[in-house]
């Protein structure tokens, strides 16, 4: 008895690779349970990429387990409106906002939100360690970082992304595709905008059908508008640098907001991926380096942070971390899973062949958002 008692006391250790929502989600949620925990950040400064994000209701109940939510809401946007609107402008369909059951739907910045969840680890104690390129993860429990130091921890998370070396070393991969939908990604000053009430106060989707081009538009606070343009692979559009005329051609009701574009902003093609196992021995994988899904229902983030608390709260509540990452697994992979289909299936109606509308949120995609945290009390630390 009195050896159990002596073990439990024994502080436990984290090494994570990845300073993005998931990786900084588990470390606060660990550290909070009296974890020892680092984070290794290969760039200097956290990165947050120049954009906006969508924060659904699952997104928002771990930032407020986290006692995060109140910085959030401060810096955030909640538009009283979704629109959906041809390449003129002229209004397709309109849906209010708040969702039924009044399910949130808010957009920030990623800046934003990255500082919320640093300042939360911060105050629960966790380690930041900028500049260390994680190389590898060990399954015995260790990262690797380019210095050739081995960071040995009872537990070991890879949230390095998509392109994750950690998920690499560990051999997880099952399958990973591409698809032929290209997107430029970044925001410019909000006051571009003529307005701040109808269309312009609201979440829109733009589309020219026939062109198979779209633009979001999505104010994220009082002085930042993100904006996403989309088309298919191949086509001028996704030429750099950005043809500002082009796009103002094709939107032309746009206009105000699109003169004026960055001429090389952030690009990506919609991929999806899934993974024999999220886990092998001490390590996981949380994030886009386990289940990353087009952002067609703006559910990255939500997927990312809601998988990342309940890693830490099933590895806190079990002796054996292996088996803690199984059961984890478990619990979470058949509604990660659910939403990686919603994606794809919103990505296959993106652009209606005919003159249908594109469509709304299905209600699987709503499920989705309202999902809560697992409720846990930890056995340890």
């Amino acid at each position: 008895m009195f050896w159990r008692r002596h073990r439990e006391r024994v502080t436990r250790t984290a090494e994570i690779a990845g300073a993005g929502f998931g990786g900084l989600t588990v470390a606060t949620e660990l550290a909070r349970r009296g974890w020892r925990v680092r984070v290794h950040e290969q760039a200097i400064r956290p990165p947050a990429f120049g954009a906006g994000i969508f924060l659904w209701e699952n997104g928002l109940r771990v930032l407020e387990e986290l006692g995060g939510l109140p910085a959030a809401l401060a810096r955030c946007y909640e538009a009283p409106h979704w629109e959906e609107r041809d390449a003129d402008g002229d209004l397709l369909g309109v849906r209010p906002l708040p969702l039924p059951d009044g399910l949130r739907m808010v957009t920030l910045t990623r800046h934003d939100l990255l500082a919320v969840l640093l300042e939360r680890a911060a105050q629960a104690g966790v380690e930041l360690r900028p500049a260390s390129r994680v190389t590898a993860a060990d399954p015995e429990g260790a990262l690797v970082t380019a210095d050739g130091t081995r960071w040995e921890a009872d537990l070991v998370v890879g949230a390095d992304g998509i392109r994750s070396v950690v998920r690499g070393s560990l051999g997880l991969l099952d399958r990973h595709e591409r698809f032929d939908f290209g997107l430029y990604r970044f925001l410019v000053p909000r006051d571009r905008a003529p307005g701040r009430d109808g269309r312009w106060g609201g979440y829109v989707n733009y589309w020219h059908l026939n062109l198979r081009r779209r633009v979001l538009y999505v104010p994220c606070n009082d002085e930042d508008l993100y904006l996403l343009l989309g088309a298919l692979i191949g086509d001028p559009a996704l030429a750099t640098p950005l043809d500002a005329e082009l796009w103002c051609s094709t939107f032309p009701s746009l206009r105000p907001v699109l003169a004026e574009l960055p001429e090389s902003p952030r690009y990506d093609q919609y991929e999806v991926l899934s993974l024999r196992e999220w886990s092998a021995g001490r390590a996981a994988v949380v994030g886009d380096a386990a289940h990353a899904m087009p952002p067609t229902i703006g559910q990255g983030a939500g997927t990312a942070m809601m998988n990342a608390i309940n890693l830490a709260r099933a590895v806190s509540d079990h002796e054996d971390v292996p088996t803690a990452l199984r059961l984890w697994e478990d619990e979470n992979r058949p509604l990660t899973e659910q939403t990686q289909e919603e994606s794809m299936t919103a990505l296959r109606a993106l652009f209606p062949r005919s003159d249908a509308r594109p469509g709304g949120w299905s209600d699987g995609t709503l499920t989705v958002a309202a999902t809560r945290p697992t409720s846990r009390r930890s056995t340890s630390g």
